[in-house]
């Protein structure tokens, strides 16, 4: 049973700017997912719209397929991104990249969390995320133009 916050605060809940959790009441309240809009400027919507355009034409349509298949196209889903310059949001324009401030990655991820599915998402984040970063902080010229600027395009 979903229970008020007003209901769950009565009963021991506690609320935070997340969202509000009971402890040891059983209420959870559903926390809001979305950053509000007024959070991101004109550029960083623009750059989301372009994103939700590529989720909602090239990946989510597809989704289910690719679930079945147990594999995905990858390099054609990374292609697509890499060309409309989402792979590299915050990464060196020297080396592809956009050279946006982390706002940028904040509000692409959270377009990310529209598609269908968790495993497409995750590649991208741990690409855009987690392999890339240090490269683009520490790797020499050679290395960002040999592993970086590739991944960075979607190649």
């Amino acid at each position: 049973m979903m229970r008020s916050v007003k209901s769950c605060l009565k009963l021991g809940g506690s609320y935070s700017q997340g969202g509000l959790r009971g402890l040891h009441t059983g209420c959870v309240v559903r926390q809001q997912a979305a950053i509000k809009s007024e959070y991101f400027g004109e550029e960083q919507m623009s750059m989301k719209k372009t994103a939700k355009r590529i989720i909602d034409e090239d990946i989510n349509p597809y989704v289910d397929q690719w679930e079945e298949e147990g594999i995905y196209p990858a390099h054609t889903v990374f292609k697509k991104l890499g060309s409309a310059g989402l792979l590299g949001v915050n990464k060196p324009v020297e080396y592809g990249g956009m050279g946006l401030d982390f706002k940028f990655n904040i509000a692409l991820n959270e377009e990310l969390g529209h598609i269908n599915c968790g495993a497409v998402p995750m590649s991208i984040a741990v690409q855009t995320d987690m392999a890339t970063p240090a490269l683009a902080r520490f790797g020499s010229d050679e290395l960002k133009r040999a592993f970086l600027e590739p991944s960075v395009l979607g190649d």
